[in-house]
């Protein structure tokens, strides 16, 4: 098999990867970026049906989230007002009750409590690790506002009763607090997004990355000693001063390496699961649900939304909850496409039914990613926190899993892989 040098190789060709090996190649750096998949983009999905761009992965930025943003201006990606969320609070005239207010605030200031560069040394932080978010939850507000709350907390987190207190606070102090996500003090989290498309953003890198972007060459084994770095991978052996692992920790934890992760590190990927949703866009030739005043649907099994807009397919697009995510991908292609249309059916109709287009992705089922965000379990971050970032050697971990603000976004994974760039280059460093 072929041999390839280059300064620094990159494991993944999500957005953390590709932004990596430009900010690489922009610093006069040779680079090679092996990816598993036949695309880029990881995480970010998406493709044009007519005028209408169909997103089914990471798809929003907002305020704060300056980092992708000015990655997007690079690229000549424009950024868009999403107004599809605020205005259908305005159309059903609700908002959190004076109860909801005062949770979402003390969980806000638990969470302010949790330093972003090091959360392990959290006044108290053992206590938060050792508990789930789900028992805290219950504790401080009794069962019914809890399962309210969960259920918020499960749109970007996982289940409450899997999730440690500590993480879970943590995640919210990285992205503006659950306050800033919700909107309850100024433009939410959620509140724009890309013209065309999450997905143009790592089009656009690939673009310029040209040949150095390798896909279907799904790396097996990094092999590190005192020259570098050796990837052995189905496109062949790669041999670089440095690597930058782009992937989710989980994911990293499986290739294999030679010397093999301190044991602290190979912990901490066993300890960061990472939750999945199915996720669904329905295609029709009309918006026939607006006439009903009715943008948004929410169910046991799906919440669904009008992606707006005057563009033709008209589209609905919708996560289905965890739970049901999990239940419906056991039955066949058709029996649960023709479930999740009937439960739709229910509240905006017959119509319903007959989509001039489904389409859905199941992240769990995704082999190269198994999933969406990341989270850890009780303990881990009080145990094995202080190796998510660090180098091991010459190899560098780069994903939204390990920037200390706006984990889990786009701008975590952007940040993550500035910083991996500037701790290879030199300069500062620090997601």
């Amino acid at each position: 098999m072929t041999e390839i040098d280059a300064d620094v190789l990159v494991v993944g060709a999500g957005i953390a990867g590709l932004t990596a090996a430009w900010r690489l190649t922009q610093a006069g750096r040779s680079v090679v970026v092996l990816e598993a998949n036949d695309r880029v983009g990881g995480r970010l999905y998406g493709f044009d049906v007519a005028e209408r761009a169909v997103q089914l992965g990471g798809r929003w930025t907002g305020p704060g989230q300056d980092r992708v943003k000015g990655l997007a201006a690079e690229l000549g990606i424009a950024v868009l007002a999403n107004t599809v969320f605020s205005d259908l609070g305005k159309e059903r005239g609700d908002g959190p009750s004076d109860k909801m207010r005062a949770a979402v605030r003390k969980l806000d200031a638990l969470a302010r409590t949790v330093p972003l560069e090091s959360p392990w040394t959290a006044p108290d932080a053992e206590a938060l690790d050792s508990q789930t978010l789900a028992s805290w939850l219950a504790a401080s507000f009794g069962p019914d506002l809890a399962a309210v709350l969960g259920d918020i907390l499960s749109g970007f987190l996982p289940k409450a009763g899997d999730v440690s207190l500590l993480h879970a606070a943590f995640y919210l102090h990285s992205n503006g607090g659950l306050a800033g996500i919700l909107g309850l003090d100024g433009p939410a989290h959620d509140s724009e997004m890309f013209e065309g498309g999450a997905h143009r953003l790592p089009q656009r890198l690939a673009e310029r990355l040209g040949g150095r972007v390798r896909l279907e060459s799904p790396v097996t084994a990094l092999i590190q000693d005192d020259e570098g770095v050796r990837a052995e991978s189905r496109a062949g052996d790669v041999r670089a001063r440095h690597a930058i692992v782009a992937l989710p920790p989980t994911l990293a934890g499986r290739l294999i390496y030679e010397p093999a992760l301190p044991p602290a590190r190979d912990y901490l990927t066993q300890r960061m699961p990472i939750r999945g949703k199915i996720v669904v866009a329905l295609l029709y030739d009309s918006p026939f649900w607006r006439e009903a005043g009715k943008r948004l649907v929410e169910t046991a099994t799906v919440m669904l939304w009008d992606e707006g807009g005057e563009q033709s397919p008209a589209a609905l697009s919708g996560l289905v909850s965890i739970d049901a995510s999990r239940r419906l991908w056991l039955l066949p292609e058709e029996e649960r496409r023709a479930a999740i249309l009937a439960d739709v059916a229910a509240h905006l109709g017959p119509q319903t039914l007959a989509p001039t287009a489904y389409h859905e992705i199941y992240w769990a089922a995704q082999p190269w990613s198994r999933g969406c965000n990341s989270f850890m379990t009780t303990g881990a971050w009080t145990a094995w926190g202080d190796t998510l970032r660090a180098p091991v050697g010459r190899i560098h971990w780069a994903c939204a899993e390990v920037s200390a603000r706006f984990v889990g976004q786009m701008d975590g994974a952007v940040g993550a892989a500035e910083a991996a760039v500037e701790a290879i280059c030199g300069g500062p460093s620090g997601p």
